[in-house]
């Protein structure tokens, strides 16, 4: 009997857990904004652009790890037995990357806090001991992001899920406590969350060293392990930079260029955006493993189907989530966070970025099946000559249209690479599989415009001061748009639970 969980069951696992964090930032993020201020709120969301960007740190690691403990997890456990000494050299390899970047950001505060972002209630001296702070909570969550890679690789995802959800309860829960009962100084919010990722970080690294094969407590560097990943490391890592740029740019610009109360509500819609690409990640951390081992065993047939198949249950889901999330961006943001400034500041700039953000998590599954194959060198340069057209672009829309600029030029450039790379893609790598691709989105994609149209007038109709009326409205008309896209391939539940049940035959 086979006794690891089957991908369909790792993926639901995932998604309970990726939705319960994702349903508990919706919920309280606007609690956020009411007791701390757009400004505070803007703080948060200026610590989140700088924690993606100094990601790059990580410098391909994390994700390597992954592919490499799967590796040796389906090798048996005299490979398995790597598997720790290389955790300790990754380990030692992210230390003096964390105590540059925690020198650095205190270093680079003050002038952080009194000449990049526009704040104008905040004291300055309150920005950069939160600043400071950020820094310290990047290179925590650099840490917990190399356990958790590890016990991904293993496939752990219930315990992981369960993990993930205590933190996430303690970090939202937690915090609005804070900022509703105890205080409201951004000061004392930062240094909770602080303490929040300190406790994350030892969780993880508990469970990865019980796990996997530990070293000794003072066992070093171990060369033999890391250099034969070094290769699709720096490959990962030099993507990640292009990738960072495409998708955190406009975000980083922003941030100095708008009033840190603008920056706030921006940092709503950012976050919602960011909220389509993330339901993604609990599909990916169980595909991604599952069809590097069926290439391992040679069955590509059975990776190209499951590749396909995940990728079309992806846009059955997206798509009409981030089509009424566009669509009716105004009557969303207001029915969320009850700020009707934010709502009409936000509203014309969530239409391109929700739209633009379904099409990129389309888009990625491209760079998960270069990522299985080990061979991503077209990514590289795919990723190259993005990042080329997109710098200039962006600073350009961003110089002369602001937020709303921003947006729309993501938007087309997401839109005309997605037109292009997948055939690309597919034509090196798997030929065979393109058309029926194609099909999915052609037909996803008319069924949820159609699906918009037929549900307007519910929308229009319920939708207005009331909250919950306008929740109930966008809830229908999304329901309503998922349940025709579903329609139209009658036996897409089925192909998934078959394709995601198969075991692997080397467990």
């Amino acid at each position: 009997m086979n006794s690891k969980r089957s991908i369909f069951q790792n993926t639901t696992l995932n998604y309970v857990g990726q939705a319960y964090a994702l349903l508990i930032g919706i919920l309280i993020m606007p609690f956020y904004l009411s007791h701390l201020g757009a400004e505070v709120y803007g703080l948060i969301g200026f610590y989140t652009v700088l924690q993606t960007w100094l990601q790059l740190l990580d410098v391909g690691l994390s994700p390597s790890l992954v592919r490499q403990i799967a590796h040796h997890h389906h090798a048996g456990p005299s490979t398995g037995r790597g598997s720790g000494g290389l955790l300790r050299s990754f380990e030692l390899i992210f230390l003096p990357l964390c105590v540059a970047t925690v020198a650095s950001i205190q270093a680079g505060s003050p002038w952080i806090a009194a000449h990049w972002l526009n704040a104008q209630a905040l004291p300055t001296d309150t920005i950069v001991h939160c600043v400071v702070l950020m820094g310290w909570m990047v290179a925590l969550r650099l840490y917990a992001t190399l356990y958790k890679s590890g016990l991904q690789g293993l496939e752990l995802h219930g315990w992981l899920n369960g993990a993930n959800v205590v933190i996430t309860t303690l970090r939202y829960f937690g915090g609005l406590f804070l900022v509703a009962f105890v205080s409201q100084d951004a000061l004392v919010f930062f240094e909770f969350q602080l303490a929040v990722a300190l406790i994350e970080t030892l969780i993880f690294a508990t469970k990865a060293y019980g796990r996997l094969p530990a070293p000794r407590w003072f066992s070093g560097f171990d060369w033999a392990l890391v250099k034969p990943i070094v290769p699709f490391a720096l490959s990962l890592s030099f993507t990640s930079v292009l990738w960072i740029v495409l998708t955190q740019l406009d975000k980083m610009l922003l941030s100095e260029r708008l009033l840190l109360t603008e920056y706030g509500y921006f940092s709503l819609v950012a976050l919602m955006t960011t909220g389509i690409l993330m339901l993604i990640n609990p599909l990916v951390q169980t595909l991604l493993p599952r069809m590097t081992v069926l290439l391992a065993e040679g069955r590509h047939g059975d990776m190209h189907q499951l590749y396909l198949a995940a990728s079309r249950f992806t846009c059955t889901l997206l798509f009409p989530l981030a089509s009424v999330m566009a669509v009716h961006a105004g009557d969303l943001l207001y029915a969320w966070s009850g700020d009707r400034a934010a709502a009409d500041w936000g509203k014309p700039i969530l239409f391109w970025y929700a739209l633009g953000s379904a099409i990129m998590a389309a888009s990625s599954f491209q760079y998960h099946l270069q990522y299985a194959y080990g061979r991503i060198r077209l990514h590289v340069w795919y990723s190259l000559v993005s990042a080329a057209v997109t710098v200039p672009v962006m600073c350009l829309a961003i110089d002369s249209c602001g937020a709303l600029g921003a947006a729309a030029a993501w938007f087309v450039l997401r839109l005309l690479s997605f037109a292009i790379w997948p055939r690309v893609v597919h034509q090196h790598l798997a030929p065979e599989i393109h058309g029926a691709w194609l099909r999915d989105i052609l037909r996803i994609s008319l069924m949820t415009l159609l699906g918009l149209g037929l549900t307007e007038p519910i929308v229009r109709s319920m939708a207005g001061e009331d909250r919950l009326l306008t929740f109930a409205g966008l809830a229908l008309c999304g329901l309503g748009t998922l349940a025709l896209v579903v329609g139209s391939d009658r036996l897409l539940t089925a192909r998934v639970a078959l394709l995601f049940s198969k075991p692997s035959v080397g467990r």
